[in-house]
């Protein structure tokens, strides 16, 4: 089947499941010395830890437990346990919240951070290796598509709000 006779969402979903299975080789591709670190960490935990790294890059004090409920898709008591655990495992740091006392703020601790920065750096050679082997031209498209889409979704996404 050629681009022409798919519909766009295979297209796209063609290029989601690819980086997701960069990202997931990503991190089976981690040295020993990180594994031990991870060793233990369900999927769910995996996806906090990134979900915080994201959400965490515009609110670097942290992020409500609310919020990564909701990125999680999880209820708010369930994804305070997960939260327990992350701290316990060394993941995470919970601090107060500077604006609301009795809330608190979730961000990745030294060891989160540590890890994301050895998956993302790995992930990012094999994009870059993928990357060589694509014209300059295909890779200004595959810029462009995705500047357009990221700029429909979310001037939409203020819209809502």
């Amino acid at each position: 089947m050629t681009v022409h006779q798919m519909k766009p969402h295979d297209v796209f979903m063609k290029l989601l499941n690819v980086t997701d299975d960069l990202r997931r080789d990503s991190f089976r591709q981690t040295p020993a010395i990180h594994l031990k670190k991870m060793l233990g960490l369900t999927l769910r935990q995996g996806s906090a830890i990134g979900q915080i790294r994201i959400l965490t890059k515009d609110c670097p004090q942290g992020i409500a437990l609310k919020t990564l409920a909701t990125h999680l898709n999880m209820t708010v008591p369930a994804t305070s346990l997960l939260v327990e655990t992350m701290v316990n495992k060394g993941f995470f740091e919970r601090t107060p919240n500077p604006e609301d006392r009795r809330a608190i703020c979730i961000r990745l601790s030294e060891k989160g951070e540590e890890l994301c920065q050895d998956v993302n750096a790995r992930m990012e050679a094999e994009l870059d290796r993928l990357a060589a082997q694509i014209t300059v031209e295909e890779l200004a498209a595959l810029e462009s598509i995705t500047d357009k889409m990221s700029s429909l979704y979310y001037s939409e996404k203020k819209k809502e709000q």
